[in-house]
């Protein structure tokens, strides 16, 4: 890992104002915890200080942050509880047992996630967490669990990269899919975790090659046909659905996976990937209720520091789980105190402590019990608000065209009578640029450089933090993909606390789109200019 001491960028951002030299070493020493623990993908460049996202492990009150579907820079308040915690935790380790402190501290972690979601109060069959680096790591934590049971192989059927990540198949595959794992070892990306596994994944897309939706007719057809033929091969299946995608899809439908659960029971598992964790505790509970696993992340629109995960098993896949041994390489991806106890999958684990997981767990958490107290109904009427007037600045300005989508419909879980819930309302709002000047839509290559662009901050301008682009069309032979503006639980969490801090949100937005359409502008001349020369 590149080490951050001595970063510029960091220094007069972390130790303006600290009392003391100690202070200083204590908060990089924080600094260097917060990106430990995970891949490469954690890695800060030694010049500014930023990941290969573009954020890094100290607040950045400044920007306007708005892209949570990918990433989020911790927040100041979390933070401060985040270091009081960690100076707590070095005091104890400096007399006691590291592995001892973390087991005790990441199981603290757990309760306080379950107890969040509403889960284990009462004296039914208790909920299991397994804590993870990364959501990636958790799709191949759930192959591993599934591959071979009942000396059968394993199919997973996710959806195309575009709407999940990079990683998602490789890792439903059972296979590497960094270079790098969390005890730092080296690995090569693409091999499979343990020979004979015979992990198989297939793919669907849910969009056509425009950009536009598949019918949900066809999508159902297309996996009743991949697992039937998983079946006749005497393959078991885990169907991933995830809700929400990277561009606010609920896919496939709820009425799909259901009737599938209906007639595949006997070969199919259905794991629920909510790593954006747009749901509600209720929503999580009753997919958790229906024997589904449930996959979340901490730093989506929890908006901690990135690389905090957990897998939610419920008690009818605990009881199979636990009797299930690991392939000796998930070792380096985890320790023993992230599996719950009693499991069999432990034995195989290191006495292993990852604070920089437990610190990035703690943030995340911070930020979860403050929007657990807030009244629903205000929640309710930000996302409204923020809803309505993104959606009438993208259709009503000739410089954004949306990205199609559809709402996001649980009635398979509620009823159709069910009143309206926070999570129902869409909080990512993907469009594509068009020039001002004749109308071209940009690009992928465009996109990727607005997106650039944005963030950089000077002293007049502050960072503009947009969701990633999402390479998600083809328009004849150009490459297209999407921008998100998106909604965080602090950024509703401030909105929630009145009329004045709600508007104040919406004018961030409309002047993050104001800069997202001058910026967009400037690249289209910029790439106009290069092709006179280049015809020239």
């Amino acid at each position: 890992m590149q080490q951050i001491a001595g970063n510029g960028a960091l220094d007069r951002n972390l130790t303006a104002g600290a009392s003391s030299q100690q202070r200083d070493e204590d908060r990089l020493a924080l600094l260097k915890c917060l990106i430990s623990g995970g891949d490469e993908r954690l890695d800060c460049d030694a010049a500014s200080g930023l990941n290969m996202y573009g954020y890094g492990p100290s607040p950045r009150p400044r920007d306007l942050a708005f892209g949570s579907s990918t990433a989020s820079t911790i927040s100041a308040a979390a933070f401060a509880e985040v270091e009081s915690y960690y100076m707590g935790l070095m005091r104890e380790i400096a007399t006691g047992s590291a592995a001892a402190i973390y087991g005790r501290e990441i199981g603290r972690i757990r309760d306080d996630l379950l107890r969040l979601l509403g889960l284990n109060q009462r004296s039914e069959p208790r909920v299991d967490a397994i804590l993870a680096t990364s959501g990636t790591d958790i799709h191949l934590f759930a192959a591993s669990l599934l591959a071979r049971e009942g000396d059968r192989d394993l199919m997973t059927i996710t959806l195309m990269g575009n709407e999940t990540g990079s990683g998602v198949m490789t890792a439903s595959a059972g296979r590497h899919f960094m270079s790098r794992v969390s005890s730092e070892r080296a690995v090569v990306k693409g091999e499979e975790l343990r020979p004979g596994d015979a992990t198989r994944n297939a793919t669907i897309a849910v969009r056509n090659k425009d950009g536009s939706l598949r019918a949900e007719g066809e999508v159902e057809d297309e996996l009743r046909g991949l697992i039937e033929l998983a079946r006749a091969a005497g393959l078991r299946c885990l169907l991933v659905v995830t809700d929400v995608s990277k561009t606010s899809l609920l896919a496939p439908s709820l009425e799909t996976v259901l009737r599938l659960k209906a007639r595949f029971e006997a070969v199919l598992d259905i794991m629920i990937d909510a790593c954006q964790f747009r749901l509600s505790a209720a929503t999580i509970r009753a997919y958790l209720a229906q024997g589904f696993m449930v996959a979340v992340t901490g730093s989506k629109f929890l908006a901690g520091p990135i690389f905090s995960g957990a897998l939610l098993c419920p008690p009818q896949m605990s009881e199979r789980f636990k009797s299930r041994t690991l392939p000796a390489a998930l070792a380096d991806y985890c320790g023993k105190a992230e599996w719950p106890e009693g499991w069999v999958a432990r034995e195989v684990l290191p006495e292993r402590a990852n604070f920089g997981l437990l610190l990035r767990w703690k943030a995340a958490l911070f930020e979860l019990e403050r929007f657990a107290g807030i009244p629903e109904d205000r929640i309710i009427a930000v996302l409204s608000a923020f809803a309505r007037a993104v959606a009438e600045r993208l259709s009503g300005d000739p410089a954004f065209e949306q990205l199609e989508s559809r709402p996001l419909d649980r009635r398979a879980l509620w009823g159709a009578s069910a009143a309206v819930r926070w999570d129902e309302i869409a909080s990512i709002f993907s469009f594509y640029l068009r020039n001002s000047t004749d109308g071209a839509m940009l690009t992928a290559a465009e996109m990727a450089t607005v997106y650039k662009d944005l963030a950089i901050e000077n002293d007049d301008v502050a960072s503009v933090r947009l969701g990633q682009p999402v390479r998600c069309a083809d328009f004849g032979d150009i490459p297209a993909s999407a921008l998100r503006i998106c909604l965080s639980a602090p950024l509703i969490v401030a909105a929630c606390k009145g009329e004045e801090a709600l508007a104040t949100l919406i004018t961030q937005a409309m002047l993050v789109l104001d800069r997202t359409a001058e910026v967009a502008s400037r690249q289209r001349d910029v790439s106009n200019a290069r092709e006179i020369r280049r015809s020239a």
